[in-house]
Formats: structure tokens, sequence, C-alpha cells
């Protein structure tokens, strides 16, 4: 059985936009973020529209993880 059978938003795709806002960070900073290799591996929606899939951004933020 595959991952995404068992969890199937885990495949569900936030616009970029809206990833952003969900965030908390502004569209430019995130725009650099992913130019610099250090934001979330994107999903071409569009040729012009691009999004975060949901494990993408589980994995983006564990490797930002912090002790503190």
């Amino acid at each position: 059985m595959a991952t995404s059978d068992v969890h199937p938003d885990l495949d569900r795709v936030t616009p970029l936009h809206l990833w952003f806002l969900r965030v908390g960070i502004p569209e430019r900073t995130g725009h650099r973020l992913i130019k610099n290799g250090n934001g979330p591996a994107l999903t071409e929606l569009t040729e012009r529209r691009k999004g975060v899939r949901e494990r993408d951004h589980i994995a983006w933020l564990e490797s930002r993880r912090c002790t503190a």
C-alpha cells in the first residue's frame, strides 16, 4: 500500500501564494528562499503556477527544526 493511499492529504497542493500566507512570510522572501534552494520542493500546477505539496511542506518544516 502506497503512502498516498494511507494519507491522501499529503499529496494536496497549496498554491504558492497561499503557502506564503500559511507560513507567514512575505512573497518576496519566499521566492528568495526557493531561488536559493532553502525553500520546499515545488509542484508545477500549470506552466505559470506552482504550489507546495503537503508532504513537501512537512519535509521543509522538519529541515528547519532547531534547538533553542
